[in-house]
């Protein structure tokens, strides 16, 4: 088939790949605009511009998916499908619909359950021990199109966002040019999403980051694992920001009461610290300015003292 393949992130980028590695044809790629990254918020373009350019597509950067040129650029290639892989924007009907076939879309999840922008951090902050991807109709609705094509991975408990991603991201390249496979022989059969199994995985927000001590042990886990290794779940010592990047998934029972956020321990494997319930072992951190470090460096580096505590920022800023 003819395509237009709409992405921008590294999902895109892989997914890009595996179709230029099928049979189908990519005639064009619209991606969204270079934006600023990093810490000096340099301008920077994004994973599938540079895979277009690496290949030598034909490559558009609208402002707005709305541009009345880009439909008509659409209508004049004449795409038998458009392929739609975390491009960052709403994609209006007089597009997704234009086309012989109905636009697809790849999510990294298993619809009905988190739909949204952050799919893959929502099932590690819930502690799923499932996922998968879903190969879908672009719907006027965020994610609630047919599903076409679906597949499950089991997530593991040493898992966080970066390797679960490393999983999630292939598998999607493979199911996009399987769907594309299956529509154009005819061999799909869309399934409507059961609307009572909908759950939502909203754009994550700095609030997100941040460490409530005095939640339970594996929920403060999970939380660190969805935004791990970046951006980083948030908390302070001696009065600076700190990066929380992995714990043990053995959590230990609290011996003696304390106040959450103290150091309880310090072992082989990190710092023990006490939570609402129990007791979680920091085992990756990375202080503020600082590389990232694993528990043994970081105890060598700052001597931790059984009795400091690791502070909420939030409760920080209201003292």
């Amino acid at each position: 088939m003819k395509l237009i393949f709409l992405g921008t992130d590294t999902i895109g980028e892989i997914c890009l790949g595996a179709i230029l590695e099928s049979r189908h044809e990519v005639a064009l790629v619209i991606t969204q605009p270079d934006k600023p990254s990093g810490r000096g918020r340099k301008i920077t373009p994004g994973a599938v511009r540079l895979s277009a350019e690496k290949s030598g597509l034909p490559l558009l950067q609208p402002d707005s998916i709305k541009n009345p040129a880009i439909r008509d650029k659409i209508a004049e290639i004449e795409p038998d499908i458009l392929t739609v892989v975390s491009y960052g924007e709403y994609i209006p009907s007089s597009i997704y619909n234009s086309p012989s076939y109905k636009a697809i879309n790849v999510h990294p999840s298993l619809l009905p359950r988190w739909r949204g922008a952050s799919p893959s951090r929502y099932a590690l902050l819930a502690g799923d021990i499932v996922t998968g991807v879903t190969i879908q109709y672009v719907h006027r609705k965020l994610d609630a199109g047919d599903i076409l094509l679906q597949e499950k991975i089991p997530i593991d408990p040493d898992d966080d966002h970066g390797t679960l991603c490393e999983k999630l991201y292939p598998l999607g390249a493979r199911l996009i040019v399987d769907a594309l496979d299956g529509l154009e022989k005819g061999a799909i059969n869309p399934v409507r999403q059961d609307e009572s199994m909908v759950t939502q995985a909203p754009k994550i927000t700095k609030n997100d980051l941040i460490i409530d001590w005095s939640c339970p042990a594996i929920e403060i886990r999970n939380r660190i694992r969805a935004f791990s290794p970046e951006p980083g779940c948030r908390t302070l010592y001696r009065n600076d920001n700190c990066k929380l990047l992995a714990a043990s998934a053995e959590i230990h029972r609290l011996e003696v009461a304390s106040d959450p956020g103290t150091i309880v321990g310090i072992s082989k494997s990190g710092l023990d610290v006490a939570c609402g319930d129990a007791v979680l072992t920091l085992t990756r951190l990375q202080p503020a300015g600082k590389n990232a470090m694993d528990g043994i460096s970081f105890i060598n580096g700052y001597r931790p003292q059984v009795g400091e505590r690791f502070v909420a920022i939030a409760e920080s800023d209201d003292s």
